[in-house]
């Protein structure tokens, strides 16, 4: 792939302005005013003025002073003055983070207990300020306290490398707690730049999940809306085992929240850095480390409108000593299912009540007998079931012609499952030595989640052979569209996940300031399935008199009693729904990783604006994904699914190059500081061949508070072990055809061997300003675009909707008649008696499908995003405490896709169950002694739906407050309340096709949600 002549000219001319322009250098100073007396609140001040996050343990600084320090300073000047003499180390942790560290410890952004910083979550995009300001001439400077940049930030492999040109956000764990959010996960999901339409809790039964892959309701990220399986998730620099059932996300809702340090998302392709997946960025969970004593977090939340009731304990032990620390971590919570009926825009799939569809399906209980519409030549729903009786002694009489039962496919369905979490973390590290040091952590997590799910339907055939047979026109038999909701309790999915990962590494210090790092990792997740309570087609033939009684199943109808598809209230006997309901699948998959890592860094020798540092090494790690399961669903006793398993092996070599050409040494007018940085990674796959990824990036300061940067870069993603190696599975599934009509459509879906990896281009533009004329204030904005090609999806899941209506569709989609056409009727039946059917042979009559439809992933044609993100921070003095606005956003400029390698590009940027135009987050927080006010106003902008139809925007309020506990008996204590939602604003209307009167994909389902939080540090 080559780098497009428009975007190298860009690149190019960044770099030619850096050199030729002509403004005068300077530093980047803040006006700095800070009296006489403790220390930790002079730190809070410093914080406040500087924009700066100082991030150290209370112990360290109690009961320590600060001199005055009043002049223009950076951040680390005037922590030189605070901290003269006092033995303490300051650390840069990576852009805009400093920690704060007693002497004789590593340097390591990992642990402290106390985050003090200037912006809500997601304020400020972290750029980093440039380094190099010179001291205020107000007084000569004292003994300094050391300043160490040894910190490897997410983005590059060179510590000390500070700032990257990638556009980088940090998250730490205060910004987490005042999201007002119980987990990562959902924190996350506020992100502009995250769409949440994909692999959350939600998207299961809203079947926004397009892809079917998230059946034990994990929560992954979506950035850019590129596809979780673009985003790669790391821990601790580490990857860790995906989830799903096709093993192709990482589980975010598995990761203690406890035990979390802070979170660096990286907006940028970085394959070269990283490897295969790092296509739309990198998503890095740094957990704790260096903590010294305790902290125990308790939650409990509740919806006012009922349903998702949550509670939440923590508690985070650590023990830090000169040359190493020791922590422990446990999260244990639970949360209430959230059912349909619970919620207005759920309840019903009739949405004339909001000026919309009436989206309820024929497949109802009562039934609807079928029978040919001679107007149309279409078989449909002809007579209602009556409603009301017992089925016993109907006449043809009691039918009429044209009424129709309706049913809402989501009656009593659980929108959110009831959940259960449970989890704990330990991890070590310890200096041996000057010049070495070990260091170690694993983690376990289990969980559970069960919930409704919606009923059973199917196609009967009833004859003469059933004793409660009657048929309105006098036939021999007849077909009922039908619905097993009256009958039996809604099915119901049970779930766990259980998620062990484990790392050793090592640290040699090596002369001329190199280093060499070393580390063994594993991870592995199992997920588990169960679904009980689905219609078992072999026992229901048995009840419906079609078949002989069976010797292979415990079932009989002579002595257990006939199913009665006639009645209009629950009528028949225990023994037989039981029989009929006995149906059930178990899926268990498992997903390891296992990999080995070694790197070498450190400078290479000094030019005149800096020393060049080089960081080389090698990698090699072995995936490996296992699936079995066991089927109850057609036949007479449990059968083995067919098991999917698949394994390979990446063994890799990177370098990374970092190339100061202007710095503080040798800056002049117009060029404060430029560096160079590049890097490239070699791949080779045991299945897939090599592969060779650059990455180019331009980071240019041409004066006071400016910094320019841009980025290239080509990414590759293999496709996963399960899109290859799944065995296809036909299903049975109903799809909208025109404004009422529903055709029942065979549909493939499974593995394709035929899959070839994917590529893709990605650049990124930006500007970072922090102008010395507005202390606290930090603006920033970048521009991103993502090339696909090649690209692996399922088209049709794009719109499962509009999958007979939307003409894109069409090599994907065959119309079938077997009622009438002798060919289609072959091939129907074929399709059916491939083992692949064994799920569905049985559950409709061969004449009742009306399509085939292919949804298994292919390489479509290609994919190109592009966008701008903006990030604003102000922090100043206001009412005599401090304030701190902050402003993040993500415009969406194009979502072009490319079907097919010959298909048109469409745009679907703003249209419904596609990512959003415009996403915005807006918070303010004022902090005065120990109370604590917080707002945030979330925005999206309206969609379209599929007709053009515009969909309102949706614009919501949260709030929080803190008190923490004077000194004293309670000190460290703190009480949080949240509220998110405040106006309780429901989403806006969309007459979605699937029953729901809202976009799953872009709205939260609880609505107003109240939360406490209590809180103890010692």
């Amino acid at each position: 792939m080559s780098v497009s002549r428009t975007r190298a000219a860009l690149l190019a001319g960044l770099a030619a302005a850096a050199l030729l322009s002509a403004h005068p250098a300077a530093a980047q100073p803040a006006q700095v005013r800070i009296e006489a007396g403790p220390l930790e609140p002079a730190l809070l001040a410093l914080a406040h003025q500087t924009g700066e996050q100082l991030l150290f343990s209370p112990d360290l600084v109690a009961g320590r002073r600060a001199p005055a320090v009043i002049g223009t300073f950076t951040a680390e000047q005037a922590l030189s003055r605070l901290l003269a003499g006092s033995g303490i180390l300051v650390h840069r942790a990576g852009p805009a983070v400093l920690v704060l560290k007693a002497k004789g410890g590593t340097a390591t952004a990992a642990g402290p207990a106390r985050a003090l910083e200037a912006a809500r979550p997601f304020a400020g995009e972290a750029g980093g300020a440039p380094p190099g300001a010179p001291p205020s001439q107000r007084e000569p400077p004292p003994q300094t306290a050391s300043t160490v940049s040894e910190i490897q930030v997410t983005g590059t492999h060179i510590r000390g490398a500070g700032s990257v040109a990638s556009p980088l956000i940090v998250m730490d764990a205060e910004d987490l707690q005042r999201s007002g959010q119980a987990t990562l996960a959902q924190a996350i999901n506020l992100l502009p730049q995250n769409y949440s339409g994909e692999n959350t809790e939600a998207s299961v039964t809203t079947r926004a999940n397009r892809l079917g892959n998230n059946l034990t309701f994990a929560s992954g990220v979506n950035l850019r809306g590129l596809g979780p399986s673009a985003t790669l998730v790391l821990v601790n620099g580490r990857r860790i085992a995906p989830s799903g059932n096709k093993g192709d996300f990482v589980d975010l809702s598995l990761i203690p929240t406890a035990a979390v340090e802070r979170v660096e998302i990286l907006l940028d392709g970085a394959s070269a850095i990283y490897g295969s997946d790092a296509v739309a960025g990198v998503v890095n969970v740094i957990l704790k480390r260096d903590f010294d004593g305790g902290e125990l977090r308790i939650r409990g939340g509740a919806a006012p409108a009922g349903g998702a009731e949550e509670a939440l304990a923590g508690l985070v032990l650590g023990r830090t000593w000169a040359t190493g620390n020791l922590l422990a971590a446990v999260e244990v919570s639970a949360r209430e299912p959230l059912a349909a009926a619970e919620r207005d825009y759920t309840r019903s799939a009739d949405l004339r009540r909001f000026g919309g569809s009436d989206f309820r399906s024929p497949s109802a209980y009562p039934g609807n007998i079928l029978g040919l519409d001679p107007a149309t030549g279409v078989s449909g729903p002809l007579w209602a079931v009556p409603r009301g009786q017992d089925g016993l002694g109907l006449r043809p009489t009691d039918f009429t012609r044209g009424d129709i039962n309706l049913a809402s496919l989501q009656q009593g369905v659980d929108m959110l499952p009831r959940q259960r979490l449970g989890s704990a973390y330990a991890a070590f590290r310890q200096e041996i030595g000057e010049r070495h040091e070990v260091s170690g952590d694993a983690s376990y997590t289990l969980r559970t989640a069960d919930a409704r799910i919606a009923a059973s339907t199917t196609t009967l055939t009833v004859t003469g052979a059933n004793p409660f047979f009657v048929s309105p026109v006098g036939a021999a038999s007849h077909q009922i569209q039908y619905s097993f909701a009256g009958e039996l309790p809604a099915p119901l999915s049970r779930s766990t996940a259980q998620s062990l990962t484990a790392s050793l590494g090592a640290r040699l210090s090596l002369p001329g300031r190199w280093g060499a790092d070393a580390y063994a990792a594993f991870g592995q997740q199992i997920d588990s399935l169960v679904t009980e309570g689905l219609a078992n087609t072999a026992i229901l033939a048995e009840a419906l008199g079609n078949v002989p009684d069976s010797a292979a199943t415990a079932y009989s109808p002579s002595r257990d009693g006939w199913f009665n598809p006639f009645t209009g209230q629950p009528h028949n006997p225990a023994a037989v729904r039981a029989a009929i309901g006995s149906g059930f699948t178990h899926t268990r998959g498992r997903s390891r990783i296992e990999a080995g890592n070694l790197q070498l860094d450190g400078p290479l020798f000094e030019l005149a604006g800096g020393e060049i540092k080089l960081a080389v090494g090698g990698n090699l790690r072995e995936e490996s994904f296992a699936r079995i399961g066991t089927n109850f669903l057609s036949t007479g006793a449990p059968i083995p699914q067919a098991p999917v398993s698949g394994r390979r092996t990446v063994s890799a070599a990177f370098a990374e190059v970092l190339v100061p050409l202007a710095g503080p040494q040798n800056g002049r007018p117009g060029l404060r500081a430029l560096e160079l940085s590049g890097a490239v990674r070699f791949e080779r796959y045991s299945d897939f061949g090599d592969t060779l990824n650059p990455k180019l990036g331009l980071a240019w300061t041409p004066f006071e508070g400016l910094r320019l940067r841009a980025s290239w870069g080509e990414s590759f993603r293999a496709p996963g072990l399960a899109e290859l190696k799944s065995p296809q599975i036909f299903q049975a599934l109903q799809f909208p055809s025109g404004s009422s009509a529903r055709v029942l459509s065979l549909v493939l879906t499974g593995g394709n061997e035929g899959l070839q990896p994917e590529t893709a281009e990605t650049f990124t533009a930006g500007v970072d300003w922090r102008p010395a004329w507005a202390p606290g204030l930090r603006l920033s904005a970048s521009w991103f675009e993502t090339v696909f090609d090649n690209r692996i999806d399922r088209p049709v899941t794009q719109n499962l909707a509009g999958a007979l209506l939307d003409t894109r569709f069409t090599p994907f989609v065959r119309r079938v008649q077997p009622a009438t056409d002798a060919a289609d009727l072959a091939l129907v039946s074929a399709l059916l008696d491939q083992p692949a059917a064994d799920r569905i042979r049985g559950l409709n009559p061969v004449t009742a499908y009306g399509a085939v439809v292919d949804i298994r992933a292919v390489n479509t044609g290609g994919l190109t995003v592009s966008g701008l993100d903006i990030q604003a921070s102000w922090t100043t003095r206001a009412f005599g405490g401090d304030l701190s606005l902050g402003l993040t956003g993500s415009q969406l400029l194009d979502y072009i896709q490319s079907l097919t390698p010959t298909s048109p590009g469409i745009e679907l940027a703003g249209l419904a169950t596609y990512p959003a135009d415009l996403r915005l987050r807006a918070t303010a927080d004022w902090t005065r002694g120990p109370l604590s006010l917080g707002a945030a106003v979330n925005h999206l902008s309206g969609f379209d739906d599929a007709g053009g139809r515009p969909i309102d925007s949706h614009t919501t309020l949260d709030l929080q407050a803190k008190l923490a506990a004077p000194t004293g008996r309670f000190e460290g204590t703190t009480l949080s309340l949240f509220v998110r939602n405040v106006f309780d604003t429901p989403p806006p209307f969309y007459d979605n096709p699937f029953g729901y009167a809202f976009d799953p994909s872009n709205a939260d389902i609880i609505g107003r949600f109240v939360a406490v939080q209590l809180t103890r540090r010692w």
